[in-house]
């Protein structure tokens, strides 16, 4: 549960967006009195306070809270000027809650989203023996969210598979909760493995059940530093009896300053190998456009927040559509995330755009709902144009 002081005007399409990422559910109190009664229960929650919302009644509720439910609290304010104003104790109080984010004023997505993140990584309280054991005990499973991709229509062809770990007593957790832990202790490699291996024989479930699709996994910066890489997925690949060309790995920019850095290397070989590669988090930024000529890439992936610009500036869009029109050029497919609306199918489109990956189309679901989603016989509407397999 998200909590927002004020009245349902308050929840914006930043704060719903985060709630949804974090698979929250957006609840609001006028009162300290509604908060309270809203801090009732074992659920987790998250606060979100703003400078107009902090106030001796609220830090009391939140502070009598502790005793008996996990929260976290974010803190959207001006710290600074507030020690400035009469809540310098009110302040106090707050900073001595267990788990408190502060971030800069305002309700931009990118801040909020990351300081509840922060909060729910504290609430989860994971450690090096309960990763390991959730490994041991196939905890963690794939969800995955289909991509449309436009040829002579749009129809899918791949589905991007997303880590999920089932918590035996706080049920799916997303991957943002405890994706740093793993890589706090050096544990990326082994479920790096995991979820190729997971993918490759969910193929063949669904080769099996005649639904053919593609895979597409996120491949973690901290891996490509691993001169054995391609040669271990190769074999991991080659095993399940399937193509390397069958999964695309989906990696974060990276330092391009020096040709010879183990990660450039480490690129070139999974390409070489028959892998496919996607530039992911793409934010049409200069440093972006350089990726586009130094490195061996299949596709490039529009990052959400590079389209919610777009939509409200008419210059980036125009660069949006210059470089879709520079990808092709390359060679590259461009593929873009987060769509959610017909406005900005119809736009993505008429810029060629060559794939498309948001809640429009679909989101995140178990193998078998995507098979009968996708399976044979059944057409799926995107936007309004049909899809399947």
């Amino acid at each position: 549960m998200l909590l927002i002081a004020g009245d349902k005007s308050r929840g914006n399409k930043a704060l719903s967006d985060v709630a949804r990422e974090l698979s929250l559910t957006l609840s609001y109190f006028a009162s300290a009195r509604t908060l309270g009664e809203l801090m009732r229960g074992r659920s987790r929650r998250i606060v979100l306070l703003t400078d107009t919302d902090i106030s001796e009644n609220v830090a009391t509720c939140l502070s009598e809270a502790e005793a008996n439910t996990q929260f976290g609290v974010v803190v959207a304010a001006d710290r600074s000027a507030l020690r400035l104003s009469q809540k310098t104790a009110t302040l106090e109080r707050l900073a001595n809650l267990s788990n408190v984010e502060w971030t800069a004023p305002g309700l931009d997505y990118e801040r909020i989203s990351e300081a509840a993140r922060g909060c729910r990584r504290r609430m989860l309280r994971v450690s090096r023996a309960n990763l390991q054991d959730a490994i041991s005990n196939g905890e963690f499973i794939l969800q995955y969210q289909p991509k449309v991709e436009r040829r002579a229509d749009w129809r899918t062809r791949e589905a991007e598979a997303l880590l999920r770990w089932r918590h035996p007593k706080l049920g799916l957790v997303g991957p943002l909760e405890f994706l740093p832990e793993i890589e706090a202790f050096d544990l990326m490699a082994p479920v790096s493995e995991l979820v190729l291996r997971e993918a490759a024989a969910q193929l063949i479930r669904w080769r099996n059940r005649d639904l053919n699709l593609n895979a597409c996994i996120n491949l973690a910066s901290s891996q490509l530093t691993d001169a054995a890489l391609a040669d271990r997925y190769q074999t991991i690949v080659k095993t399940s009896g399937l193509e390397c060309s069958r999964f695309m790995f989906e990696i974060a920019e990276q330092d391009l300053t020096d040709s010879n850095a183990p990660h450039l290397q480490t690129i070139t070989a999974l390409r070489e190998k028959g892998f496919r590669l996607c530039l992911d988090n793409f934010r049409v930024a200069a440093a972006s456009l350089g990726a586009l000529e130094q490195l061996p890439f299949d596709e490039i992936k529009i990052h959400a927040s590079a389209l919610r610009r777009a939509q409200d500036n008419p210059v980036t869009l125009k660069v949006l559509a210059a470089v879709t029109g520079l990808a092709h050029s390359l060679g590259m497919s461009v593929c873009a995330e987060g769509v959610e609306d017909n406005a900005t199918f119809e736009f993505l489109r008429t810029i060629e755009c060559d794939k498309m990956q948001g809640f429009l189309i679909s989101e995140a679901v178990m193998p078998d709902i995507l098979r009968k989603m996708y399976g044979p016989k059944r057409e799926v509407k995107a936007a309004s144009t049909a899809t399947g397999s």
